[in-house]
């Protein structure tokens, strides 16, 4: 008969406890990893979004709606249309210069149509020679100046040459009110030439300044523009035409 010794047994029965143990964790971390994956992302389909202004229900161009890695710019109509996931709550992005950014969570479905209302920003107001009022939004509202055959020069900031020489391009919103309208002035100091465009502005600061439209110095026209926010169309004023500028 032969003899088998209870060490023998014991290894045995060790080693068989541990390839069962190391078998169960196996299926354990196999299980958690299954439970831990995401859930595959259903099909998606186009879904129609229209953008309005939420203080007059004017629709909006040129607003950009953004999922992902896809964006989509409004047309005239203020349409715009993006693939969503289907039966999922997402979140779609809106933004335009002249309103607040929007997030609005939609479920998509085949066919769908959705609002956004976008709330808009601080105003400027523009008064003009022939008593007219214009009230344009403060993320739209630029200097400009007109280049014949090329179209304009827009930015944020001013232009301007102080009575001593020195540049001065304050942002829009450092402005209180500029006083128009401009009128030709000489000002060796900043131009060369004669009938450089001059106005007055006040700052946010309290400073009271007399300025020069430097680029009206090579004979370029200076202009003010923006979006008025009771037609949603873009806006052009010759400085020499306006009385005064206000801004929030």
């Amino acid at each position: 008969m032969t003899h088998v010794s209870r060490l023998t047994v014991s290894t045995c029965l060790l080693a068989i406890g541990v390839l069962i143990a190391s078998s169960a964790c196996a299926s354990t971390a196999q299980s958690r990893h299954h439970a831990a994956s995401p859930p595959a992302s259903g099909p998606s389909v186009k879904i129609t979004g229209v953008v309005k202004d939420a203080s007059n229900g004017l629709l909006i161009q040129a607003a950009t709606a953004s999922y992902g890695d896809q964006t989509a710019t409004s047309n005239a109509n203020g349409v715009f249309t993006l693939n969503l996931p289907t039966g999922t709550p997402v979140t779609v992005t809106i933004q335009h210069p002249a309103f607040q950014t929007l997030q609005q969570s939609v479920t998509a479905q085949s066919g769908a149509r959705f609002d956004f209302a976008l709330t808009g920003l601080p105003s400027v107001t523009v008064k003009t020679k022939t008593n007219e009022t214009h009230i344009l939004d403060i993320g739209t509202a630029q200097f400009a100046f007109l280049i014949q055959f090329s179209g304009y020069n827009r930015s944020d900031k001013a232009n301007f040459c102080k009575e001593d020489g020195s540049d001065f391009t304050p942002d829009k919103t450092e402005f209180s009110r500029i006083i128009g309208p401009a009128t030709p002035a000489n000002a060796a100091a900043c131009c060369q030439f004669p009938g450089v465009m001059s106005a007055n502005v006040e700052m946010k600061s309290g400073a009271k300044l007399l300025v020069y439209f430097k680029d009206s110095c090579p004979g370029y026209e200076v202009d003010f523009l923006g979006r008025e926010k009771s037609t949603g169309l873009y806006q052009y004023f010759n400085f020499t035409n306006i009385t005064e500028i206000d801004f929030p």
